[in-house]
């Protein structure tokens, strides 16, 4: 058995290389954006910042991507993928120098905004790459690399940043742009000019020159497409300008992402929050973000490559149940050490969830949509983790427990629609949609 095959990297070559220089873009761009967030309030009042002023910048971010990730994945539906990747790379390394070469409210507002608009178009571009660029038995192990690539930078970031420090930390805003432009460069070389299709890079549409893909007319593409989704088995490709239909499918996955970004938003506010009510030291508060963020990296792939293999509305469902529990138990958990160790835990049980239900997504939806339908769950994530950050702080001040059980209640809600919603959606690739019998989802 190869190296590869091990590691779970696709077997083809184009597409190994094109998963690997989208993973390793979202890498570097995470790192440079994660290293300056955990001081990057304290950084603010250094240079005269208000408390109010510090909220807002920070929340700058999610608003911001609320607002552009699904334009930015229209956009890369009507003019490739590979445009928007790079106008996001170029946008959130403006961002980052906005910070270290200017000085006041607004422009640390903007700067910030930037950030969260160049890391949400990159996010949603990229999805949209694997799922339109990657054959389907691949595409879970991609999905896992690239989602995989945000936990290791969040692991890895937060630790550069505690190590420069405060006082120093204007070192960090010039390397965070310098690594978004680095980031582009494999991008340049291996992501496709144009638009894709479901089924992935055909050779009778797709040719390789100097290690750059590129896509032959559009017409022609549209005829083969036309003739593979009329072969048993096959895709319909929707015609130019179809908007995203709102089938059981995409609002399954939809209502997924969203119950995940509730589950993140709690823990955004309350969870150093319980930590410090805990009595934990600053080194337990930080060791526990990394103990949930490198088992998740490092299992990222290998969860990938299970959910190609196994019923995907299973896994997903199975995922947010694990959060669920971890989320009711740790208000009642009194030792820091043992909140850090039922971290790790969770990651295991939680990271098979999103390439499960990025599978179904990427199965129901059409090549013309696909960054559409990418953007559209990114959104509903950014903003429940919002109005969830928003709201739990609150909620923690009434009680501790209150926003960590409000958050588990609406998440079991949520998979109770999820269910009923994907009862009759095929779990595995290559499983057609068939009515169930007596409401059970379809093997």
């Amino acid at each position: 058995m190869s190296r590869r095959h091990l590691l779970g990297l696709p077997t083809t070559r184009s597409a190994r290389r094109l998963v690997v220089s989208l993973s390793g873009a979202t890498l570097m761009l995470w790192i440079g954006g994660s290293a300056i967030l955990p001081l990057l309030p304290s950084y603010l009042r250094h240079h005269g910042a208000g408390p109010a002023t510090v909220g807002v910048v920070m929340s700058a971010y999610f608003a911001a991507s609320v607002v552009t990730q699904y334009p930015a994945g229209r956009v890369s539906d009507r003019i490739g993928r590979r445009p928007v990747v790079l106008a996001g790379l170029a946008v959130f390394a403006l961002g980052s120098l906005g910070f270290a070469l200017t000085s006041g409210a607004l422009l640390d507002v903007v700067s910030r905004a930037l950030q969260g608009i160049g890391a949400g178009a990159v996010t949603v571009a990229s999805a949209a790459t694997i799922g339109t660029e990657v054959a389907p038995a691949e595409r879970g192990a991609a999905f896992g690399a690239l989602y995989g690539s945000q936990m290791l930078a969040l692991a890895v970031g937060p630790l550069v940043g505690s190590v420069v420090g405060q006082r120093s930390m204007g070192t960090l805003f010039h390397p965070a742009a310098a690594a978004s432009g680095l980031a582009a460069i494999p991008v340049l070389a291996v992501v496709p000019k144009g638009r894709g299709t479901l089924a992935g890079p055909d050779p009778a549409c797709y040719r390789v020159e100097r290690g750059a893909g590129a896509w032959a007319d559009v017409e022609r593409l549209d005829e083969l497409e036309a003739l593979a989704g009329g072969a048993p088995g096959g895709v319909p490709h929707a015609p130019p300008g179809r908007r995203l239909a709102l089938d059981p499918a995409f609002v399954g996955v939809l209502v997924v992402f969203a119950a995940t970004g509730l589950l993140t938003g709690v823990y955004e506010s309350c969870w150093t929050l319980l930590m410090v009510l805990r009595s934990a030291s600053s080194f337990e508060i930080g060791l526990s973000w990394t103990l949930f963020a490198l088992p998740f990296a490092a299992l990222s792939v290998p969860a990938g490559r299970l959910a190609g293999r196994v019923d995907q509305r299973l896994l997903a469902l199975g995922a947010l149940g694990c959060s669920v529990v971890f989320c009711v138990v740790y208000p009642f958990v009194h030792a820091p050490v043992a909140l850090v160790v039922l971290c790790a835990f969770e990651a295991v049980g939680a990271v098979v969830g999103t390439p499960a239900a990025v599978l179904v997504l990427t199965r129901a939806v059409p090549s013309n949509a696909q960054g559409e339908a990418q953007g559209s769950v990114e959104t509903a994530r950014t903003a429940a983790t919002a109005v969830a950050a928003a709201a739990s702080g609150a909620l923690f001040g009434v009680d501790p427990i209150v926003p960590f059980a409000a958050v588990a209640s609406v998440t079991v809600v949520a998979m109770g629609a999820i269910a009923w919603a994907w009862r009759n959606v095929a779990g595995t690739d290559g499983a057609p949609s068939r009515p169930a019998a007596s409401g059970a989802m379809v093997p």
